[in-house]
């Protein structure tokens, strides 16, 4: 309110400085300044720097005001010059931190960072989808900038209890959240408070602690995540089966090079040459057409992970195959549809 009136007083003293020099010069007959417009004339030519010289105080009073004029004239360049640097080292900022949002659509959202995030977001990317990153960190958000710069990645630095900054990234329009944060109790009370905000979500969250499991699904969230656990039954594994430790591991690994093996799964749609089909049929189509394996089907939601051989593969179900890294953009434009929900 002080800068406003401040800036209404200016003016008015510069306006009136303007109207003296027209006064005091037009006393003097061979004066180049002889009415009110001469003077506004001078001002505006002085105020941008352009200095015609048709127009200049000649009375010594005159020329006094007209210092006046110059010193006023340069206090108006700074001013605006300022407000306009400003404004945009403002809107540069709100850019930087992902204040405008994003127009992402179908994508996936990671809540928190860290290095297990990075580990996450670093097996998404390379499946062609997008991400979102929110962080109440600067620094992290400059870290995932600089790590992730391509039109895929979208971050937010934001706090985390503001809902409006989650409509912001389209959290709604999402096709899963990953709730990312180090402590169970703090993701226990957030997603209470995000599923009040936006019940529809399909959130997957990370857990320290495998006694908290049940109660995070009891929330409603549709996975949880046991590091631990994971971690456990890998190691059980290499310990008495290594071999078939490292099979598993490539294939719930996203395929980079063109000869990893992944598993994936795929929306069926109307364009899904296997729409239609019973399950044993398709099994043997895929393997003789594009040397895919079929696994298994995703059916309202539940994993059939050896269906019988004339369950009908349908629309909305997934189809869930064991490929090798170059049959992923075959595999894309047979289905019409990129990997993953």
């Amino acid at each position: 309110m002080k800068k406003k009136a401040g800036l209404v007083i200016g003016f008015i003293v510069y306006l009136f400085l303007i109207y003296l020099i027209s006064v005091l010069e037009r006393t003097d007959p061979n004066a180049n300044i002889q009415s009110l417009t001469d003077a506004l004339w001078y001002a505006i030519v002085t105020l941008t720097t352009v200095g015609y010289g048709d127009f200049y105080p000649v009375t010594p009073f005159g020329k006094i005001v007209g210092l006046f004029v110059i010193l006023g004239s340069l206090g108006v360049i700074g001013y605006f010059i300022g407000e306009i640097s400003s404004r945009i080292n403002t809107y540069m900022e709100k850019k930087k931190n992902g204040f405008f949002g994003t127009d992402f659509e179908d994508h996936y959202m990671i809540i928190g960072w860290n290095s297990f995030g990075k580990k996450v977001a670093d097996q998404i990317f390379p499946t062609g989808h997008n991400i979102a990153f929110i962080t109440n960190s600067k620094s992290d958000l400059e870290l995932i900038k600089d790590l992730y710069q391509h039109d895929q990645c979208f971050a937010m630095f934001a706090d985390y209890n503001n809902m409006d900054a989650y409509k912001k990234a389209n959290i709604e329009k999402s096709k899963a959240v990953f709730i990312n944060f180090n402590e169970d109790t703090e993701t226990l009370v957030f997603v209470l408070n995000l599923q009040r905000e936006f019940p529809n979500l399909n959130i997957i969250v990370n857990c320290s602690n495998p006694d908290l499991k049940e109660t995070l699904i009891n929330t409603g969230i549709k996975h949880v995540v046991s590091r631990s656990e994971v971690a456990s039954r890998l190691v059980a594994s290499y310990l008495f089966e290594p071999h078939v430790a490292e099979y598993t591991e490539d294939l719930i690994s996203t395929s980079i090079d063109m000869e990893d093996q992944d598993i994936q799964q795929f929306k069926v749609n109307e364009q899904n040459p296997y729409l239609g089909m019973k399950y044993f049929d398709a099994f043997v189509q895929m393997k003789k057409d594009i040397n895919v394996i079929l696994i298994g089907l995703v059916i309202d939601n539940k994993v059939v992970k050896n269906p019988s051989d004339d369950q009908i593969i349908d629309k909305n179900q997934y189809l869930i195959i064991i490929s090798i890294g170059q049959s992923k953009q075959q595999l894309e434009k047979i289905f019409g549809v990129k990997e993953g929900l």
